[in-house]
């Protein structure tokens, strides 16, 4: 075996080893790249049904106080949902995020200003949710850009 041959062999399996770690690279890459954007997508997923929430039970809170619906089939049916939207809110937030606890406090103390003489309260409770949401999907949505643009979750709760 002359020289010509033995640098045949070694450039051979020098391509042969740049081969197989492009491979391992391309496949650790596209893992990440797929994990990142099946995440990315359940957030954005996340977010809009939050916003349904939020605004479905702020909205049927609000006409269910302002109608003339009292003992009516009408009123049982918008106490249901309201009740229906009350938990399906709370499954969805993080029980330790800022925004989160309050919003769930909010849930839970807006069925207490129900009554007319609360109208003032009510109303403020349900401003407050409002705005207290649009933080949460602000700080959420930012999330989701910078996920997109880094491809880092490590640092996001």
């Amino acid at each position: 075996m002359d020289a010509k041959d033995i640098a045949y062999i070694v450039s051979i399996l020098l391509t042969f080893l740049v081969g197989v770690w492009n491979l391992v690279l391309n496949y650790r890459n596209t893992r990440r790249t797929n994990y990142i954007n099946t995440v990315t997508a359940q957030r954005v997923k996340w977010l809009e049904q939050i916003r349904q929430d939020i605004s479905s039970f702020c909205g049927i809170t609000y006409t269910w106080h302002y109608s003339d619906l009292a003992d009516t089939p009408q009123e049982h049916d918008m106490l249901k949902e309201i009740d229906r939207l009350r938990h399906v809110i709370r499954l969805r937030l993080n029980p330790s995020g800022t925004h989160d606890k309050t919003i769930e406090r909010l849930i839970a103390e807006i069925p207490k200003y129900t009554d007319i003489s609360q109208r003032d309260k009510l109303q403020k409770s349900l401003e407050e949710l409002t705005t207290t949401s649009q933080l949460l999907l602000k700080e959420e949505w930012e999330k989701v850009k910078r996920e997109v643009e880094h491809g880092n979750l490590k640092n996001d709760t």
